[in-house]
C-alpha cells in the first residue's frame, strides 16, 4: 500500500496542532509519544500496524537510534485531515429535519 498523500498546503487547523505538538513533542517524533498521537492503545497495536503498512503517516529510521519516527507536521496534516471529517454533524445531532428533537418523535 503506497503511503497516504498529505496536503502540500496546511491548513489553519494543520499549521495551530503542527505548532502545538513541536512544542510538547519536539519536530521529530518517536516511541510511546507517536503511538499516542497516532491513536494506538499500545506500542505492540503500532507494531502490528507498520506490519501491515496502514500507518497514516510517513514513518522512518534514524541512524543509530531504534524504534521509527514521525514529523510533527505530518501528524499535525493527518490529524487535521481527519478533523476536517467528522462522523458527527453538531449543527443537526439533536433535531430532526423540523426542528424537534430526536428522541420527542416516535
Amino acid at each position: 500500500m503506497p503511503e497516504p498523500a498529505l496536503t502540500s498546503l496546511p491548513s489553519a487547523d494543520a499549521l495551530e496542532l503542527e505548532v502545538a505538538l513541536t512544542r510538547m513533542l519536539g519536530a521529530v517524533v518517536g516511541g510511546a509519544a507517536l503511538t499516542r498521537a497516532l491513536g494506538y492503545p499500545s506500542q505492540a497495536a503500532f507494531r502490528q500496524a507498520l506490519v501491515r503498512n496502514r500507518v497514516p503517516v510517513p514513518v522512518f529510521e534514524v541512524e543509530g537510534r531504534r524504534g521509527r519516527f514521525a514529523l510533527a507536521r505530518d501528524l499535525a496534516m493527518w490529524m487535521a485531515a481527519q478533523r476536517a471529517r467528522p462522523i458527527n454533524r453538531p449543527e443537526s445531532a439533536g433535531s430532526d429535519d423540523e426542528g424537534e428533537p430526536k428522541a420527542a418523535r416516535r
